[in-house]
């Protein structure tokens, strides 16, 4: 995600789940767009399609529960080993 954000919007050095996307890290709603639109592509996935408002999303944590979901499943997360 820190390479994305570095694409997306500018030099970042690391990313915290509380940082603000747009009052910390800068990001404006065209950076915040890119951002969603390049994690569609990487994860071919948008959580933003059914039931879950990208205007709810504030902080880097937020972003990665939105993708939770989605790609914990794929990864096999939570299955017993």
């Amino acid at each position: 995600m820190l390479e994305i954000v570095n694409e997306v919007a500018g030099p970042v050095e690391h990313l915290d789940d509380d940082q603000l996307l747009v009052d910390q890290l800068g990001l404006e709603s065209l950076h915040l767009a890119r951002l969603v639109a390049v994690l569609e592509m990487e994860l071919d996935t948008d959580p933003f399609s059914d039931d879950m408002p990208i205007t709810g999303v504030r902080t880097v944590g937020d972003l990665l529960q939105a993708y939770d979901p989605v790609v914990l499943p794929r990864l096999g997360a939570g299955e017993p080993s």
